[in-house]
């Protein structure tokens, strides 16, 4: 019996019983990272190709993906103690609810008291528009006038119109 062929039969084993019985493919990570170290490439380039692990588990029946090949070998190292696993992330701290002193915006004005001045500043607002298009005739200069008198009752009336 060959090595290729040796280790296609343990690997084969070991692929089969993760699929039936393992919950977690431990064993089968050591399987496949005993044959990785006994396929220890040598050589690298063309003439390499289909000579390695990755060969193997491509003629398991049904065939074993390589992602998960080195999952379960990574794994079964992290078990082992071989390898450092990887921190976990932190969540981040909830942030704080806003205040004027953490305030990010210093040029931030304090907020209009009522809606009075927001329509006051609406209505500048619109005026200074009116008179940009005005100089712009970017229309008809009637309805231009229209509009804006319709916006300016919108504004003083609200939904009464």
């Amino acid at each position: 019996m060959t090595m290729n062929e040796q280790a296609l039969a343990e690997i084969k084993a070991a692929w089969q019983q993760y699929r039936t019985t393992e919950k977690y493919g431990l064993e089968f990570g050591k399987v496949c990272c005993e044959w990785r170290e006994k396929f220890g490439q040598q050589r690298t380039g063309p003439l390499t190709k289909g000579t390695g692990l990755a060969q193997i588990l491509s003629q398991l029946n049904p065939p074993c993906k390589e992602g998960k090949a080195y999952y379960w070998m990574n794994q079964y190292e992290i078990s082992t103690g071989a390898k450092a696993a990887k921190p976990e992330k932190q969540k981040p701290e909830a942030p704080s609810p806003w205040t004027p002193d953490n305030e990010k915006r210093a040029n931030r004005s304090e907020p209009i008291a009522c809606m009075d001045g927001y329509k006051l500043l609406a209505k500048k607002m619109l005026e200074a528009g009116f008179r940009e298009l005005l100089k712009k005739k970017a229309a008809d200069q009637s309805h231009l006038w229209a509009a804006k008198d319709w916006a300016k009752l919108r504004l003083d009336l609200g939904d009464a119109l």
